[in-house]
């Protein structure tokens, strides 16, 4: 296992993807840890120190066992975020702070995310020079093309998950 700083903590959406107001929700950190459990399902553990004031929004997640769709920043702010489908395990009182532990699937990383879309602007027929401009067209906008590529990502884990937890 490797750990490493957990810089930032955003949710991109969950299950309900009509939810608008969940859409890229930093969530502040007072710290934080992101373990590696080197599987090969890229499974990852997420502690995140967070305000009081989160409690019922993880606790939410929590008992409805319900996921989301996370980007965490890794050891500097200035890295580029990985996107994990996380789900909440615990949440815990500390004095100042709550402690809420996340299981996560990595499900892609900044280059990931570009294959995915370029793979993507191929299926919808660009090509040459046309392909160039619509890739980086799309890619620094990151808004809804990056939001189709994780929803479909999103939905990839989830079938896998609910195909593992089946065949057990």
């Amino acid at each position: 296992m490797k750990t490493f700083k957990l810089c930032s903590l955003a949710v991109l959406f969950d299950d309900d993807h009509k939810k608008e107001e969940l859409k890229g929700k930093q969530i502040p950190l007072a710290d934080g840890l992101i373990i590696n459990k080197e599987e090969a399902k890229k499974n990852w553990l997420v502690e995140a120190i967070v305000d009081k004031k989160w409690r019922s929004f993880f606790e939410d997640y929590a008992s409805k066992n319900h996921q989301f769709m996370a980007e965490v920043t890794i050891t500097k702010k200035t890295n580029d975020p990985a996107t994990l489908v996380c789900s909440v395990k615990s949440v815990n009182e500390l004095s100042e702070h709550l402690c809420v532990h996340l299981d996560g699937v990595i499900v892609a990383k900044k280059d990931d995310l570009s294959d995915m879309l370029l793979k993507n602007l191929v299926k919808e027929g660009f090509s040459g020079e046309a392909l160039y401009e619509e890739f980086k067209k799309r890619k620094k906008d990151r808004g809804q093309a990056i939001q189709g590529v994780l929803t479909t990502a999103y939905e990839q884990v989830k079938e896998n998950r609910f195909q593992d937890t089946k065949n057990k």
